[in-house]
């Protein structure tokens, strides 16, 4: 992504959630921090209101100029209904979200290369982010009817219940998709050089739905823990899901579904699970 152009562009960043702090970190790595003017966003906002130093307010408030640029740091289960109300007052907008981690740290190293499923589940001991979205796909595919509440608990930890429901449709589409379709290797995962998952946790609880043994991954040129990337906070531990209202019951429930479907890479062979990364994918579906 062409950043010197936006150094002379007064820059509003539309969004005050976690993708927004993620780009406010990057702009700021990049020396472009001084070019945002304010966050905005559509709904209630406080008098004084500030995110990361910055002042918030509501996006119709604000003026547009010939100088404005708009960059909507949101997720993509909002972006359309988003989108629809930038283009009422200006064309000079952009969706961030996917160069978000090419701004943070560089090119990958690796572009959309086989990587074995086991290694990336070595990451996810104590953190029940598999199986919330394993028992939403099992609901989908009818063997439970608790999936999808526990989904949308789940996500509202970090966002608000109508975004929540949002992201449930959008992992519902995905899950369709693939079922139709198998896995599309134009959307590769996107890793740390020890194999933790940046972004593309649904695509990967699919891939572990289906047995694959591999799945495709874009490699960062980063040694950060998914931990110091994302925050400890979105790691979703038994005690953070204790803390915000899961019952005992629940996560031994789901405790139980990603027990089972990581059994399945129990056997998979160490030279499988070493194997470095390096040939193009050829990813197999459902």
């Amino acid at each position: 992504m062409e950043l010197g152009k936006w150094r002379d562009k007064e820059i509003i960043v539309y969004g005050t959630g976690y993708v927004a702090r993620k780009f406010y970190k990057a702009m700021e790595k990049k020396g472009l921090r001084r070019q945002i003017c304010c966050f905005v966003r559509s709904g209630h906002v406080k008098e004084g209101e500030v995110f990361e130093g910055i002042p918030v307010f509501r996006f119709s408030d604000v003026a547009i100029g010939e100088n404005t640029f708009i960059c909507l740091a949101v997720h993509e289960a909002i972006l359309g209904e988003i989108e629809d109300t930038v283009r009422q007052r200006t064309r000079e907008y952009l969706w961030v979200y996917p160069y978000l981690y090419e701004m943070m740290f560089g090119e990958p190293e690796q572009k959309a290369v086989e990587i074995p499923v086991k290694a990336l589940l070595e990451k996810f001991s104590g953190d029940f982010r598999l199986g919330i979205r394993l028992a939403a796909i099992g609901q989908q595919r009818g063997l439970n009817d608790w999936g999808f509440d526990v989904y949308i608990r789940a996500q509202m930890i970090y966002c608000g219940q109508a975004t929540a429901k949002e992201r449930l449709e959008q992992f519902r589409r995905l899950i369709a998709g693939w079922e139709e379709d198998g896995y599309k290797k134009d959307y590769p995962l996107s890793l740390n050089r020890s194999f933790g998952v940046i972004d593309g946790n649904h695509r990967l609880s699919m891939a572990v739905y289906a047995g694959q043994k591999t799945i495709c991954g874009n490699i960062y040129p980063t040694d950060l823990s998914i931990e110091e990337i994302h925050g400890y906070e979105t790691m979703q531990s038994e005690e953070l899901l204790r803390q915000n209202g899961f019952t005992v019951q629940e996560i031994q429930k789901l405790e139980e579904i990603q027990r089972r479907y990581l059994e399945v890479y129990k056997d998979v062979p160490a030279a499988d699970r070493k194997k470095e990364p390096g040939s193009q994918c050829h990813c197999s579906g459902l």
